[in-house]
């Protein structure tokens, strides 16, 4: 029998947890049947929803972090960025993780009044350090000051040093294309990575995310360097259901499909998988990652050496994120770029298919962020998850919430 998330005492839970649950109002609930899931992301939305209004729900996610000490204007950051992935189908990263984020401000892991400075500064470069604020408070300070630069400039790289999680990477890559620039997002993250060859964790998800505007169009690539984000193992641990073999492994090295196997000492595999599936690509994507991110940056710890990403750890995690924006109107000032990338995304949406179409990336999070607009769709279990957190902190509960059934959660143990 799966344990219930207790309000008596907020230390338990929080402790217990490997990262966040979430929460939600209830309007409406729905079940997706599924015969068969055709992606990571269809595994981890099965089974019940509730559909939330996108204001109330960022609303909830800031009174959860302003109670844990986060001042207004950053907790409704934050908010939005949490909030942001759910509105795009990527609920590993959402609302999920408001418990960490609040577990973190509690334990004094993470300076929520803390601004970001620049270490060093040059015509298209920077390097800014984070002073272990928020990651979203980070981001957004870098990605800015790498906008500025790519439109002075033609091009812009900002690394940072000494920052936390900073959401999902495709947030801070969106800042640029609404710019009109192509804008990569990077980050290293705590290991939950096994490599290659290897039997212990030594690389985090470590994300790339770039996205091109085209005309009345975009490429959007987000995706993990592992097989899966680890927030999707915690997904399918909450909702008490298997994941697919060879998202993971346990602590022999060996696939396994339990997510409690990865979750308390296994790992996940590199993208691609095992050896033999050409996981070694994978790793060494992570590996470039962790280069850019953490070695580039001047982070104190990088790879293996990156603090576990749990309430226990008692040091900062000192992430590292890396920025570039590029202006592609310097490079092709009569605007072929665009046009001539509407077209390419229009061929390869018109190949021959043995499905219903093919897709190119960022399409399918379009379409679950235009279906967000009626209200924002969370698992049950991450619903009931934040009303939990939201009780224990004292926040405000809507009425809706509120008759949600008192139905029993699962926590995610350490990882």
């Amino acid at each position: 029998m799966l344990k219930t998330i207790s309000s008596a005492s907020f230390w338990q839970p929080v402790l217990a947890a490997a990262a966040g649950v979430a929460f939600g109002v209830l309007l409406e609930k729905s079940r997706r049947r599924r015969t068969t899931a055709s992606s990571s992301s269809d595994v981890v939305r099965s089974g019940i929803d509730v559909v939330v209004d996108k204001e109330q729900l960022e609303e909830l996610v800031a009174s959860c972090l302003r109670s844990a000490g986060t001042p207004p204007e950053k907790a409704k950051l934050v908010a939005r960025v949490l909030v942001a992935a759910d509105c795009r189908g990527i609920p590993s990263h959402g609302v999920n993780r408001a418990e960490m984020y609040c577990g973190e401000l509690k334990a004094g892991l993470i300076d929520p009044t803390a601004e970001p400075t620049i270490s060093s500064d040059s015509k298209a470069v920077a390097n800014v350090d984070g002073n272990n604020g928020l990651g979203a408070v980070v981001s957004q300070y870098a990605m800015q000051l790498c906008i500025q630069k790519a439109k002075t400039n033609g091009i812009g790289l900002v690394v940072c040093h000494n920052s936390n999680h900073f959401g999902i990477a495709g947030f801070w890559s969106e800042l640029a294309l609404r710019e009109g620039l192509i804008g990569f997002a990077f980050t290293n993250t705590s290991p939950f990575l096994v490599p290659t060859r290897a039997c212990s964790r030594a690389g985090g998800t470590n994300p790339i995310a770039c996205y091109c505007p085209g005309d009345g169009d975009s490429f959007q690539l987000d995706m993990a360097t592992t097989t899966v984000p680890v927030g999707k193992v915690e997904v399918c641990h909450r909702k008490g259901q298997q994941m697919p073999h060879g998202w993971g492994v346990d602590t022999g090295g060996a696939s396994t499909t339990k997510p409690k196997d990865v979750l308390m000492g296994g790992g996940l595999t590199p993208l691609g998988g095992l050896e033999e599936t050409a996981g070694y690509k994978g790793y060494g994507l992570n590996m470039m990652m962790e280069i850019l991110c953490g070695v580039l940056s001047g982070c104190t710890k990088v790879g293996p050496a990156v603090p576990p990403w749990r309430l226990d750890r008692g040091v900062a995690v000192d992430y590292g994120h890396c920025f570039m924006c590029i202006d592609p109107q310097q490079l092709l000032p009569s605007g072929n770029f665009q046009q001539s990338l509407s077209a390419y995304l229009r061929a390869m949406r018109s190949l021959p298919s043995t499905a219903s179409s093919v897709l190119v990336p960022g399409d399918p999070e379009k379409a679950q962020e235009a279906s967000s607009e009626s209200g924002v769709r969370l698992n049950r279990h991450v619903a009931l998850g934040l009303r939990s957190l939201a009780r224990t902190l004292g926040c405000a509960v809507p009425g809706a919430l509120r008759d949600l059934p008192e139905d029993e959660v699962p926590l995610c143990p350490h990882v």
